[in-house]
């Protein structure tokens, strides 16, 4: 067997395990890599993100649909989702990773988020990505702290058992 390189591998590598531990990993290796786009100043603020990820919100009948546009060569990190949806690629393509590994998605494609995914995006074109959620609220900003999380302690995903492995961790 040869010996290990003393240089950094060129690809990440996640140890995945049960469902479980390998949504505990995707997130802590998500969480590290928001943690050094942050330090090295490459993470948009928010009024940065707004005019470049413009967001359209519609609503019907017990129904919250939001379209986002993301430009060529980004890098999307997204939520943690509370509640299965249906998604929809739109327009372009773009690579999409999650703890099941990642996927080249050209529009039109459409699928279905489960509870308790997140997904890292990287757009290799121009792209329109909508979600539909079931909401009577009409407010975003509502919307939003309904319906998706930045970590695993909310009680609509206890059962993924999920936070205990990150506490485990953390010990």
């Amino acid at each position: 067997m040869a010996a290990c390189s003393t240089t950094r591998p060129a690809t990440l590598a996640i140890k995945m395990g049960t469902p479980a531990v390998a949504k505990a990993n995707f997130h802590m290796a998500t969480n590290r890599l928001m943690d050094e786009l942050r330090e090295r100043g490459l993470a948009m603020d928010a009024c940065e993100q707004e005019k470049t990820n413009p967001i359209r919100h519609s609503f019907g009948d017990g129904i919250y649909m939001r379209s986002v546009f993301y430009p060529a060569d980004e890098l999307i990190i997204g939520k943690i989702h509370k509640f299965a949806h249906p998604f929809f690629l739109l327009r372009g393509s773009m690579v999409i990773i999650t703890e099941d590994g990642s996927e080249l998605v050209e529009a039109p494609h459409s699928g279905i988020t489960p509870a308790g995914l997140q997904r890292i995006g990287v757009t290799l074109t121009d792209c329109e990505f909508t979600t539909c959620h079931v909401t009577d609220k009409t407010d975003p900003d509502e919307i939003e702290e309904e319906l998706v999380t930045m970590d695993f302690n909310a009680p609509e995903l206890a059962d993924l058992g999920v936070s205990e492995i990150l506490l485990e961790n953390e010990s």
